[in-house]
């Protein structure tokens, strides 16, 4: 038997779901491939126009063609993305730490919704923080100490890659903003309100800049995907107009913006090229996450006043 919130929040999930493998099957009815005579790669400089002019489709309708084509791009270049990459270097598809991230992100709702920790008075992600047990906050802070590595790598590869030196620095500033401030959200329980609720709208604020700039750089290149931007609205949306509510709505609204912010780092490194291996993710984001989880505790326990309650 599951508590009625835990099976509306995997009714949720499994929806979703049930849509992505709709879409899936859809786009499956089309075939795409590349001209062979064109020696260029489809690398993140090339143009959707570019793009369309080596897709070649099973159907005659040009409208269809069009439609599957951005669909097949613009949708699913997130996380499919990478694992697509993947599977044609002839890799096996848990080699990609983005999987293993989104795997411990979900563990660790279900786990804290499962009715076998206390909840707190304040439903929301941070507040279930404060009183669940290390092996499962560990989880939240591996999935954040991916994302800030996530982040930082992609405001190193702007740099390199932008040839105009303001546009390079605003986009490198941006995304040390955004691994910045979710650090300092992570390592900042609730119960230091000021600090921890500063940088969370802090953090909102800009990775909603760093989202939109790379819209109006990036949104015409055929490896962009706007579909996290969109899911990043919707979450940043529930979660303002559900603010002042304790509910499990809230909650269900926090987990849609961490998701998006995953698919967004997911879309990074799909764009960019990256393989975000598992190893990296277990070892390295491990290490990042263990540091975390201590600056945490030491917060809540040794500078807090009172912890749990609010």
């Amino acid at each position: 038997y599951l508590p009625s919130y835990l099976r509306t929040f995997v009714r949720i999930y499994l929806r979703t779901f049930v849509v992505y493998l709709r879409i899936r099957r859809y786009l499956a009815c089309f075939s795409i491939t590349r001209g062979s005579n064109d020696p260029r790669p489809p690398d993140s400089t090339t143009t959707t126009h570019d793009a369309d002019k080596r897709t070649l489709m099973l159907s005659d309708s040009p409208g269809r063609e069009i439609l599957a084509s951005h669909v097949a791009r613009r949708t699913l270049n997130v996380c499919c993305g990478e694992c697509t990459t993947l599977t044609v270097a002839g890799e096996p598809i848990w080699s990609q730490g983005t999987i293993l991230v989104l795997i411990e992100y979900f563990l660790f709702v279900f786990l804290s919704l499962s009715g076998g920790f206390m909840i707190p008075k304040n439903i929301s992600i941070c507040g279930y923080l404060e009183l669940l047990p290390n092996w499962v906050a560990f989880l939240y802070f591996h999935v954040a100490a991916a994302g800030i590595d996530s982040t930082l790598w992609h405001s190193v590869m702007s740099v390199k890659k932008e040839t105009y030196v303001p546009l390079a620095t605003t986009q490198m500033l941006l995304g040390v903003g955004c691994a910045g401030t979710l650090f300092g959200f992570s390592v900042f329980p609730r119960c230091l309100w000021q600090l921890h609720q500063g940088c969370v709208l802090w953090w909102v604020y800009v990775t909603s800049a760093a989202m939109a700039l790379m819209f109006f750089r990036d949104y015409a290149k055929v490896n962009y995907t706007a579909a996290p931007v969109l899911l990043w609205l919707l979450g940043i949306v529930m979660c303002n107009l559900l603010y002042f509510e304790s509910s499990f709505r809230f909650y269900t609204a926090e987990s849609i913006t961490i998701i998006a912010y995953i698919a967004w780092c997911s879309s990074l490194h799909h764009f960019h090229g990256r393989k975000f291996s598992t190893f990296r993710v277990f070892l390295v984001n491990g290490l990042e996450a263990g540091v975390m989880l201590s600056l945490y505790r030491y917060n809540q326990h040794k500078v807090c006043k009172t912890s749990g309650s609010w």
